[in-house]
């Protein structure tokens, strides 16, 4: 390494006195080979693969729409395959149009929505969310006492010792007996 890449490599890195940062792109799961205008090469292969497929089966068909056909479908793919968010376009249309079908079957259970939903096996039960499920902590984590923990509602009050404490059973006879004293 030259001199003057390490004092870049330094400069890089060296953040305020003598504190050290690095950025990393956390939203980068995993590296696309380079292509061509933006678009990885892995997707450009699949929409020439696609179009060359569709160009060939039209060719058999109808010779004059075949070229054509063959430029729609490459672009189509190219297009439809482009990720927003993690997941690509054809996907996100898709998941679209499910919960659409969900939502309008859930709302009136007798129309055309609800069966074309039991038609294509769509439970109406995943349109309802269940809060308890949805909002409960992740199994296995530790309980945490809150007896032990003495809350105040403003910092001043630390010095009179005026917080609130959580108990386990509010009126259990124990509580009731230590207030008759």
């Amino acid at each position: 390494m030259s001199t003057s890449a390490e004092a870049h490599h330094l400069r890089a890195f060296r953040f305020g006195k003598g504190m050290m940062a690095a950025d990393f792109k956390s939203h980068i799961l995993s590296r696309d080979e380079k292509g061509f205008g933006g678009i990885p090469f892995k997707r450009l292969l699949l929409g020439g693969i696609s179009g060359g497929f569709a160009y060939t089966v039209f060719r058999f068909a109808l010779p004059n729409v075949a070229i054509p056909a063959g430029v729609i479908v490459a672009v189509l793919l190219i297009v439809m395959t482009a990720p927003r968010g993690g997941l690509p376009l054809w996907m996100r249309l898709w998941l679209n149009l499910r919960g659409t079908l969900l939502l309008s079957a859930a709302g009136n259970q007798n129309g055309l929505a609800a069966e074309l939903a039991k038609l294509l096996a769509l439970s109406l039960e995943s349109a309802e969310l269940d809060g308890h499920a949805l909002f409960a902590p992740p199994a296995g984590l530790v309980e945490v006492d809150l007896s032990e923990w003495v809350t105040f509602a403003h910092a001043r009050d630390l010095d009179r010792g005026d917080g609130l404490v959580f108990v386990n059973a509010p009126l259990s006879a124990a509580m009731l007996d230590e207030e008759a004293l």
